[in-house]
């Protein structure tokens, strides 16, 4: 979230929850009365959702009315506009940096309790696996293709894709995805069923993907491996977003 929005969202938003503080209804004789009433109610209802939203400590909603009311009746504030602005831009990078440094913290003791559990086993790169039926046919290579049913979630429960939900199998090479899908694949039979716990440096990283996979976020996957198509690789270079599954 840029600077300009953030700004702009408060100062739209805080409308509303000055609106909020009325002691009796009021009275909307005039046309140009309702609009600001209902500007207030609109953008207040949307403004409350987002401070329950926000990570961290809870807002204090009397010292920001406080800071709105001064402003918006250009009374004398505590802090300059420039002040404000700059403090917001301080805080909100704060808040950030340690809501990702949190995010890596849970995910990485999720993956040392998972890893102590008897039914996973941990690959030298730090992938963990968890065979929940092995199949008879084939291993793949990374020179393969394959044709999988696959659920990816988060540590968390969040789902962020899913073949199954779409009911389409993906096809895809193995050169085509992340390190943890390609290593995880070449461990299973053709026709076994399991979950890979991908951790974040196999996957997507500080980076994340797009705004479901965050930063430094663990990835499960329970897989299915349908097919192990020999000798036919897919190109690097053409694939397309509807054949790939998130973890490529």
């Amino acid at each position: 979230m840029t600077q300009r929005t953030i700004t702009l969202a408060l100062t739209l938003l805080l409308i509303g929850v000055g609106a909020l503080t009325a002691a009796e209804p009021p009275r909307l004789i005039t046309s140009q009365d309702s609009a600001a009433y209902a500007l207030g109610v609109a953008n207040g209802v949307g403004f409350g959702q987002n401070l329950a939203q926000m990570p961290g400590e809870p807002i204090n909603k009397e010292l920001l009315l406080a800071g709105f009311t001064a402003a918006l009746l250009e009374q004398p504030t505590v802090m300059t506009n420039e002040e404000a602005q700059a403090f917001l831009s301080t805080y909100f990078q704060q808040l950030q940096e340690q809501m990702i440094q949190e995010t890596k913290e849970r995910n990485e003791a999720f993956l040392k309790s998972n890893g102590q559990r008897p039914e996973v086993k941990t690959t030298e790169s730090g992938l963990q696996y968890e065979i929940l039926s092995e199949g008879k046919g084939p291993r793949p290579t990374v020179e393969d293709t394959v044709l999988v049913h696959y659920t990816g979630t988060l540590i968390d429960g969040t789902k962020f894709d899913s073949s199954v939900d779409r009911g389409e199998p993906a096809k895809f090479g193995l050169l085509q995805v992340i390190p943890g899908w390609t290593e995880g694949l070449c461990l299973l039979p053709q026709g076994s069923k399991a979950k890979l716990y991908i951790p974040a440096r196999l996957a997507y990283g500080e980076r994340g993907a797009g705004n479901m996979i965050p930063p430094h976020a663990t990835l499960i996957f329970e897989i299915e491996l349908l097919e192990v198509i020999k000798g036919e690789p897919i190109p690097l270079a053409t694939p397309t977003t509807a054949q790939q599954p998130t973890g490529k």
